[in-house]
Parts: C-alpha cells; structure tokens; sequence
C-alpha cells in the first residue's frame, strides 16, 4: 500500500503537471511551446533587479537562450517563483516549463522541501527572450542516420534525446548516478517493465522501465536538476510513460556519453 500511496502522489505531483509543456507534454525542437508574443522582455530583467532575486544581474548564454541566473529561495519552487514575477506571472505555463527545461528539473520540486519532491537546486537560470528555443542536445546524429530510433543520454548535461533516423524529436532532462556510477557505454534496450522494483536498494519502484543492459534503467522517477540516482536513468513519470506506450521497444540501440 505505501508504495502505491507514493506512485500515485509521484505521478499527480510530476506527471499530469507537465501537460502544460506542449500538446504533449515534452519539449521537442520543431515544436512551439505558445512564445506567441513573448518577445525579449527588459521588464523581466527590471522586475528581478527590483526584487533582488539575481545573483550577479550578469545575462549568460544558455542553450542559445539568453539568461540571467536567479536565487531560489527555501520552500519555493520554479511555479511560485513565476507567480512572484509580475512580467512571468502573466505567461506562467510556458514561463516554468521553459525555465524548468533550461535548468533541467521539474517546476514544482520545492527547494530543500519536506519529502522526496524536493530539490537542494536553488539558482536557476530564467530566459530573458522567450521565443527562442533552446538548443540543448545534437539536432542531427550522423551515427543514427541510419537508424529508425536511437537513444542518447549525456551525463554531463543531464539530458536524454530521442532519435528517429539521426534527427532530433524530444528532448528530456534526466538525473543519472551520483559520482557517476552511471557508466559511459553503448547500449541496447533490452527489455521493458511497466512495474519495476530495484532489487539492490530496498525494492525501490522504478516503472515503465528500460532495461539498458545489467541493473541500468531509464525509469520514472524524480528529476532533480544534478545527479541523485544509484545508477539508473531518472526520467520525469510522464516522459517515462511517453517512452514506456508510444516510442520505446526492445532492441533500440542508444549511447551514454559524457
């Protein structure tokens, strides 16, 4: 029953929250997220100098997005912290899925929160210029030009991209192993799981779950903006459910680099 409990709050807390990122959920590069008329913004710069939320007020180049890094206080999160900004409060779905995507977290992980929806992540970066999209991973993969789909995972930037013959269709963030445990390897999706439990850390759930060779999986869990698994692939629970029924199949090859 307590595994249930914590599936189902895991699921209404970083699954159905996510619907507002696009139609479905995930950030892809040929798809808007609804910038229509979110031009660059000085108000959004004016209004954090205003309230002394930037750390240095320096604007930085992140993904191609100009950005300004911003301190997040204990107890907020990336959705009240757009509440708070007058200029973000007015666009707030896709002011914290894209402020979420950049700094590759969940918007409504709280800030050194009770329980495991919580983040120790308390500077995020925040677009200044909402209409253009972020170029996080390769857009084409000369090594899965051939390939009807293939999977890349950087350890480094904490983000997974989904080829379809060598082009780029959906960007995810992840949290892969602390002290990289998470090797550098090539690998084939084994097997899937829809129910999955760890058999090394206490029977830890781990659904709609990938087999990527070993005790490796790519699963749902929390995604907390840096390295937090023992090893595995965390992936938002909506993203993983994307994988799990409308993409993912035994026998997709894919890489961990980084």
């Amino acid at each position: 029953m307590a595994r249930k409990i914590i599936i189902v709050s895991l699921v209404f807390i970083l699954g159905t929250s996510l619907s507002g990122c696009s139609t479905k959920g995930y950030y892809s590069p040929n798809r808007s997220v609804g910038t229509q008329g979110m031009e660059q913004n000085k108000y959004i710069y004016e209004e954090l100098a205003k309230q002394g939320r930037m750390t240095t007020g320096e604007i930085t180049n992140v993904y191609g997005v100009p950005c300004v890094e911003v301190m997040l206080k204990d107890g907020e999160s990336i959705r009240t912290f757009v509440y708070s900004i007058p200029s973000l409060k007015k666009m707030p779905i896709p002011a914290q899925d894209r402020i979420a995507l950049i700094n590759g977290t969940h918007y409504l992980l709280v800030v050194n929160g009770p329980g495991n929806v919580s983040t120790e992540k308390n500077k995020v970066f925040v677009p200044l210029d909402f209409s253009i999209e972020p170029k996080i991973m390769p857009e084409f993969l000369s090594e899965a030009a051939n390939r009807e789909k293939y999977i890349l995972i950087n350890r480094r930037q904490q983000y997974l991209g989904l080829y379809e013959w060598g082009n780029l269709k959906y960007c995810f963030p992840i949290s892969s192993g602390i002290h990289n445990s998470t090797p550098l390897k090539k690998f084939v999706v084994n097997y899937m799981d829809k129910v999955h439990n760890s058999s090394k850390f206490e029977q830890a759930p781990m659904d709609h779950a990938l087999n990527i060779g070993g005790d490796y999986f790519i699963h749902e869990g929390i995604v907390p903006g840096y390295p937090a698994s023992h090893g595995c692939i965390r992936i938002f629970p909506l993203h993983a459910r994307f994988l799990f029924y409308q993409w993912a199949k035994p026998g997709i090859p894919g890489k961990i680099i980084g």
